[in-house]
């Protein structure tokens, strides 16, 4: 519901890109800018990244030349973000706001010198981008849907929509169900279950901080995703007055499969003419 502010990023922000969730930004970007706008082409260079997260992917595009405005609901992840747009050229900065994408223009957003409103104006985006299947932590296709009119809102009359989805034989059958990672300083154990009467899989991560020396302090996080048949998706992005222009297995360009991992949705704003 509008107004919710539960951080479940609050205690793993800061070790996020250090776990090595940034190369997932810097691979969706390279596949963004050298397969999909090339075939999709866009008549302007400002960008919506919604649930941008550290801002990697914003802090890319801001470095090709393009404006960007980065949306998170995490106020941990935006803060992070913030600070790493401090070495970018003020000409080149992208903003940064905290706000729930499902109610971008509802909520009380917050940028680096206050109100950002202004900046986030309604149809005045040539590309909104929902990446790292964000999209998949939307539990209700009532909620996916309010993700999908807030891109529709934000785009230009011929605006691009591109976003990626986990799909269920990821989740169900090729996300392993224990993963641990070690980094100096930092310890993180996670451990999956898939419920196939929910499509649903329920991550529990638990994470350890410290060293040898000092001890080490232990925080848990649970994340939950959702699977969404292709059929549905496609629904409900047509629903929001967008068509879609093509459905990728992901960092390729070519069609999906059983076996497809993740899905990219490449959509446009239909005309208002």
């Amino acid at each position: 519901m509008p107004g919710e502010t539960f951080d479940i990023y609050r205690a793993y922000a800061p070790f996020y890109d250090g776990s090595g969730q940034i190369r997932f930004a810097v691979l969706f970007a390279s596949y963004l800018l050298g397969d999909i706008l090339p075939r999709h082409p866009i008549a302007g260079r400002r960008a919506l990244d919604l649930a941008c997260g550290t801002g990697t992917l914003a802090l890319i595009l801001a470095d090709a030349g393009w404006s960007v405005i980065g949306v998170d609901r995490s106020p941990a992840m935006i803060a992070i973000a913030r600070s790493r747009a401090q070495s970018v050229d003020a000409a080149l900065r992208p903003h940064f706001v905290e706000a729930d994408m499902r109610w971008l223009w509802q909520n009380s957003m917050r940028a680096e010198h206050g109100d950002s409103t202004e900046a986030l104006q309604r149809g005045s985006f040539d590309l909104v981008t929902c990446t790292y299947d964000s999209l998949n932590y939307m539990l209700t296709e009532e909620d996916l849907a309010a993700c999908f009119s807030t891109a529709a809102e934000a785009l230009t009359s011929e605006g691009l929509f591109v976003a990626d989805m986990n799909t269920r034989h990821f989740l169900e059958h090729d996300w392993g169900e224990v993963e641990i990672i070690e980094r100096p300083g930092f310890i993180q154990v996670s451990r999956s279950h898939f419920d196939p009467e929910t499509a649903c899989s329920t991550m529990r991560l638990i994470g350890f901080v410290g060293d040898d020396e000092s001890g080490y302090e232990r925080f848990e996080e649970i994340h939950i995703e959702r699977a969404y048949p292709p059929e549905a998706v496609a629904s409900l992005i047509g629903a929001a007055s967008l068509t879609v222009e093509a459905v990728y297995d992901c960092f390729t360009t070519q069609p999906i499969g059983e076996r497809t991992q993740r899905i990219a949705w490449v959509a446009r704003k239909r005309s208002s003419l």
